[in-house]
């Protein structure tokens, strides 16, 4: 069960400062904001609960209402003010009118249905299995995201889909449904991280990992107990990315672009023909002094993932301009390795 904010409904975790203990919170389900329960164990106190409500919208905010506490205990309204990290946890802090404060951390804690004990497996886990694919580079639009996530999703119960992206130069992290709910205000997209866990067995989670960086490595990781389920998640999602795929880009950041390896076969067939030998000297610099400068702007300015989650439909340039460039760096670079050559041997 989720309750109207978006959030589980069930989480526990740990709080420090003028108080430590540990910490249960049920959110129940109200059509305005958030309302629940809070149980907090002082570990040297004993229990305190308290009705909270208040509201959850990027961030949290509840307001808290003593209900019980030990005998002789002093207690006073509570405040808490957190945030959803990339792991989908909720860190922050609280404060309460008697002074006393501090931070804490929470947990989803929803549990997926028990399974039969005939698919349980052993009591304790062989082995934890961890997937990881490198991807080439990679351009994606609001439509792909969408199935990307649904994939991902897949094969979860309770677990639910985190994305971490940077917009105006801040990170932020959302739950999938609010990311998707303003994707087309984001724009293009320099950072992407959508992950999903949850619990699996013996103490053990499942997760999927998907991080795209425009000038940095994209890569697919996934962990679980099950050697088969993880190996053929990672290569589902692989096989959907892939589609998405520049070959071309890819290629050049991996290899080098294949018109630069022309450019250095006609260097090396050209040589024998330049005399005197400073001039090959001086020819071979300028052809690498050029392959080098073309690899450097392939490296700085044309991203290894181009993500747009505007809401219109892609164009076919939309989608291929980034090889095209390749392919018009290539050419320019021959060329212009043409004329080094023409201007030495005339």
């Amino acid at each position: 069960m989720h309750d109207g904010s978006g959030l589980s409904s069930i989480w526990t975790g740990k709080v420090f400062g003028t108080n430590t203990g540990n910490l249960f919170i049920e959110f129940k389900e109200s059509g305005s904001g958030l309302e629940g329960i809070l149980k907090f164990m002082d570990n040297l106190l004993g229990l305190v609960i308290y009705k909270i409500s208040g509201s959850f919208d990027d961030k949290l905010k509840i307001m808290g209402e003593p209900l019980s506490a030990p005998e002789n205990l002093q207690v006073g309204d509570l405040e808490i003010d957190g945030a959803l990290n990339s792991q989908g946890h909720i860190q922050g802090t609280w404060k309460t009118v008697l002074g006393t404060q501090g931070t804490f951390i929470a947990f989803p804690h929803e549990m997926a249905p028990a399974k039969s004990s005939s698919s349980a497996g052993s009591l304790i886990p062989e082995q934890i299995y961890i997937k990881s694919i490198s991807l080439g580079a990679i351009t994606l639009f609001s439509d792909d995201i969408v199935n990307l996530i649904s994939v991902i999703k897949q094969d979860f119960v309770s677990g639910r889909v985190i994305v971490t992206y940077t917009f105006n130069g801040n990170e932020v992290t959302r739950y999938e449904e609010a990311f998707l709910a303003n994707a087309e205000k984001l724009g293009a997209l320099n950072y992407l991280k959508i992950s999903i866990q949850e619990h699996e067995a013996h103490g053990i989670n499942r997760v999927v990992v998907i991080e795209l960086q425009a000038f940095g490595q994209n890569e697919i990781r996934v962990q679980g107990i099950h050697e088969s389920w993880v190996l053929g998640k990672a290569e589902i999602i692989a096989g959907i990315l892939k589609r998405h795929q520049n070959g071309l880009i890819t290629k050049y950041k991996k290899f080098g672009l294949n018109l630069n390896q022309l450019v250095f076969l006609a260097m090396l067939v050209a040589m024998p023909s330049i005399t005197p030998w400073w001039y090959r000297a001086g020819f071979a610099l300028c052809v690498f002094l050029l392959l080098s400068a073309m690899l450097w702007l392939h490296a700085k300015y044309i991203p290894n993932a181009l993500i747009k989650m505007s809401a219109s439909k892609p164009t076919w340039f939309s989608r291929i301009w980034p090889s095209l460039i390749s392919w018009l760096t290539g050419i320019v670079g021959a060329v212009i390795g043409g004329y080094i050559l023409y201007l030495i041997t005339r």
